[in-house]
């Protein structure tokens, strides 16, 4: 099963870091990457919300909401444990 994605290191990779002694500048540099981080944290939760959002449209409307409801509740309990 894949793994949450380490955002500070694809942050980290979007940005050239240029060797510099300047304190100011490599705080800069840190801060983006940070900010850079937390939005794909952002966008992957988003995802992960739309795909829990279809998956119980989809096993309500298979099943009907009563029988679905224990087999959502540990869908997305088991899709909350990824983003750890």
């Amino acid at each position: 099963m894949a793994e949450t994605p380490d955002f500070v290191q694809i942050a980290r990779n979007m940005i050239t870091l240029i060797d510099d002694d300047d304190e100011e500048h490599r705080q800069l540099v840190s801060n983006v990457i940070a900010d850079i981080a937390e939005q794909l944290r952002l966008v992957w939760n988003a995802r992960g919300a739309a795909d829990l959002a279809t998956i119980e449209h989809d096993l309500s409307t298979l099943m009907g909401t009563t029988a679905a409801g224990p087999y959502l509740k540990n869908l997305d309990r088991a899709l909350r444990k990824l983003d750890r």
